[in-house]
């Protein structure tokens, strides 16, 4: 959807069009829930988040100033409500853990036979990969998903966190260092 579209979307839903919010959270809630995984770790958390997101989003839309940053300012609410319930998950002792429920948007649909040596294999990399992403801080993080979960560009991470392509680039490639490090680490 183009940035025209979207600015009237926004609009109408100002006005109180919930057909138009809900074409807007249709095309935002892929990017919201990888977010709002970014940060919690679990997917279960993230869905709570998001819709919680959503809710605020609708509650407050008349908020937004720019109607062309509605992308920016969803993952911006995102963000903070899944931030809120990581804390209030390390509070009460549940640490997060990205390898917790499996990946953001991959669903198995189908009973598959799997080799037992290679799902433990699966397993312990899922694991490994897990402690390294929780070694970069939550931008990093945000930004790793965006790009390798959800298949992001530099330019659409740019606009959704409110920074330039550079800085993502940047940023995703002390992220993949940082990775590498951690990774090889564990190897050794």
């Amino acid at each position: 959807m183009d940035a025209a579209v979207t600015a009237q979307l926004v609009s109408r839903a100002k006005r109180g069009d919930r057909e138009a919010f809900a074409a807007l959270i249709r095309q935002h809630e892929r990017t919201s829930l990888a977010v709002a995984y970014a940060a919690t770790g679990e997917a279960a958390s993230a869905g709570d988040a998001t819709q919680e997101a959503f809710l605020r989003a609708w509650q407050r839309i008349g908020a937004l100033k720019d109607d062309g940053k509605f992308a920016t300012w969803l993952c911006g609410i995102t963000r903070n409500v899944a931030l809120d319930i990581r804390r209030r998950r390390q509070r009460d002792g549940r640490l997060p853990g990205l390898a917790e429920s499996g990946s953001v948007g991959r669903e198995n649909d189908e009973q598959q036979v799997v080799d037992p040596a290679v799902e433990i294999d699966r397993r312990e990399t899922s694991e490994r990969v897990d402690e390294a992403l929780w070694q970069l801080d939550d931008v990093s993080r945000t930004m790793v998903v965006l790009r390798y979960y959800e298949g992001l560009s530099s330019h659409a991470i740019a606009e959704l966190l409110a920074t330039t392509s550079t800085a993502v680039d940047m940023r995703l490639s002390r992220a993949r260092q940082t990775l590498r490090t951690s990774l090889e680490r564990v190897r050794t």
